[in-house]
């Protein structure tokens, strides 16, 4: 076996062990909020040093608002308006990837995750200037959207439902830490098999080591963008 599978295989048994735990708060906020915290650690902890992982809302210089993101993987090069409660604005051109965490996720839950992401979407740079070193298969100026849920439904079900939603409201990823992965199948974050829309791995341990491939991918290259601030302002 290779050893970031059998590394991820012990980090997917840590992590439901660690949501167990959770479970005994009760109080659906509070464990919400320590359901999130332990996926935002496991990314400080595994994740290249050239993003910060916070949480918040991303805008544009139209003033355009996203929902709340439970994760925001955001350029270290770029600044954000932080508040004390944790939760700060994020401009889009700094943004490099959103995370959508949920206890469990059947298909009417999904249509709510879709309407988050695209709300994400939506959002315009001010420019597509900018440089980057390193792997340049992800569009520059896109951003990776990634569900995550410590259950759901079956494979198939959130399969059929994730055909059927808009393109704009698809999300990148959707890795199950019990049952397995899908990836979007546009032959970006890995090679294009076949017609169907994603790419899907019964195995949580092995969709835990994909996930981690491709943000390494997409947060592994040294990216400035640039930015009109006078957009901002006026």
């Amino acid at each position: 076996m290779k050893p970031l599978i059998e590394y991820c295989q012990g980090a997917v048994k840590a992590l439901n062990a660690q949501y167990e735990m959770i479970r005994v708060l009760g109080h659906s906020v509070t464990a919400g909020s320590a359901r999130e915290r332990l996926i935002q650690d496991f990314l400080v902890a595994h994740l290249p040093e050239m993003t910060s992982v916070v949480s918040g809302v991303i805008i544009d210089s139209n003033g355009r608002r996203s929902k709340q993101q439970d994760i925001v993987l955001m350029l270290k090069s770029m600044p954000r308006l932080p508040f004390a409660s944790g939760h700060d604005l994020i401009f889009q051109e700094g943004t490099v990837a959103t995370f959508e965490i949920k206890t469990e996720i059947t298909p009417s839950v999904l249509e709510a995750v879709a309407l988050n992401i695209e709300s994400v979407k939506t959002l315009m740079p001010t420019t597509l200037e900018g440089v980057q070193l390193g792997d340049l298969d992800w569009p520059h100026a896109r951003i990776l959207s990634v569900v995550v849920t410590y259950g759901g439904s079956a494979l198939e079900s959130i399969e059929h439902k994730l055909t059927e939603l808009p393109e704009a409201c698809q999300p990148d990823v959707y890795l199950d830490l019990t049952k397995g992965i899908f990836i979007k199948n546009e032959g970006i974050l890995f090679s294009k098999e076949g017609n169907s829309s994603y790419l899907r791995f019964d195995d949580a341990a092995i969709g835990l080591a994909r996930l981690l491939a491709l943000l390494s991918k997409v947060t592994g290259r040294l990216v400035m963008r640039g930015v009109k601030w006078d957009a901002y302002i006026s």
